[in-house]
C-alpha cells in the first residue's frame, strides 16, 4: 500500500463496492470485512503475524504508532465543531454523548499511560526521544485537513472516525497474538486488550444510528467510513516503509520477554 499526503485523505482509493443494503447492520459488517481484507494485505501486519519482523523494527513502527495516538483526541474535536446545531438534527444529543464518553475514557482508563507502559515493554524507555517521520505527521493531519472543510459534512467526519474504529478489534487480536506469539511479549498489552475492542463497539451501534438517521448520503458516509480504514491500515506499512523494516525479515526472536 502507498498512502498519499493530506490532501489524499479526501479521495478514496475506489468506490464503495460492499453492501448497497438499506440495512445498517449489513453496511457494518460490510465495513467489518472490508478491515479484514486490508489488514490480510497488508506487509506490516503480515510480516508482523508470521514472526519475521525484525525487533527494532517492532519498536520503530510502534513509536510512530504512540506518536500518531497522542494527536488523536484532536479527531474527536473535528466531530464536535462539525456537529450539527441542536434542534437541526434528531441525534445531535446521542452524537456528543458518545464523543465526550469517548474522551472521557481515554483520560479515565489513562491510555496515554498505556501506551507508555507498551513502549517500554518493547524496550523503549524514553518515548520523547521519539522522531516523529513525515508520514505520521501527515497522517495526524490528514482528518482535520479533510472534515475541518466545508466539502464534507459533519456526519461524514463522524462516520470516518467510527469506521476507523470497526477495524481495531481484527488489528487488536493481530497484534497481541503476534506479540506474544513470536516476540515474547506478553506485558504492556492492555492498550489493544479486549477493553479497548469493546469500545469499538460503541462507535459500531453509533455507526448504525448514523447509517440509519444521518441527512447525509448513505453511500457518502460508507465512503467516508471505508477510505479511513484505508487510511488507517496503509498508515502502518507506510511507516514500515519508510523505516526500511520491509526490505530485511529476518526471524524476529525475543525482545524483552517477561516485562
Amino acid at each position: 500500500m502507498s498512502s498519499q499526503v493530506a490532501d489524499a485523505h479526501c479521495s478514496p482509493p475506489g468506490k464503495w463496492a460492499g453492501v448497497k443494503s438499506s440495512d445498517s447492520r449489513a453496511l457494518t459488517e460490510g465495513l467489518e470485512s472490508y478491515a479484514r481484507d486490508r489488514l490480510a494485505e497488508s506487509d506490516f501486519f503480515a510480516d508482523l503475524s508470521a514472526g519475521r519482523m525484525r525487533p527494532e523494527s517492532i519498536r520503530d513502527v510502534f513509536g510512530q504508532y504512540y506518536l500518531w495516538r497522542n494527536r488523536f483526541h484532536r479527531w474527536f474535536g473535528v466531530c464536535v465543531a462539525r456537529t450539527a446545531p441542536f434542534g437541526d438534527a434528531p441525534n445531535v444529543s446521542r452524537i456528543l454523548r458518545e464523543i465526550i464518553g469517548c474522551l472521557a475514557r481515554e483520560i479515565a482508563d489513562d491510555h496515554h499511560g498505556l501506551a507508555v507502559s507498551f513502549l517500554s515493554a518493547l524496550g523503549i524507555d524514553d518515548p520523547a526521544g521519539i522522531t516523529v517521520l513525515p508520514v505520521t505527521d501527515a497522517y495526524a493531519k490528514s482528518f482535520l485537513h479533510c472534515y475541518s472543510s466545508a466539502d464534507h459534512t459533519g456526519d461524514e467526519a463522524l462516520a470516518a472516525l467510527a469506521g476507523r474504529e470497526l477495524a481495531v478489534p481484527a488489528r487488536n487480536e493481530i497484534i497481541i497474538s503476534a506479540l506474544a506469539g513470536h516476540y515474547g511479549i506478553t506485558s504492556g498489552l492492555e492498550l489493544f486488550s479486549l477493553r479497548a475492542s469493546l469500545e469499538a463497539g460503541r462507535f459500531r451501534a453509533l455507526w448504525e444510528a448514523l447509517a440509519d438517521e444521518a441527512r447525509t448520503e448513505r453511500r457518502l458516509l460508507a465512503d467516508a467510513a471505508r477510505l479511513e480504514i484505508w487510511e488507517h491500515i496503509t498508515f502502518w506499512d507506510d511507516v514500515y516503509s519508510a523505516i526500511g523494516g520491509s526490505l530485511a525479515r529476518p526471524a524476529a526472536g525475543r525482545m524483552r520477554a517477561g516485562r
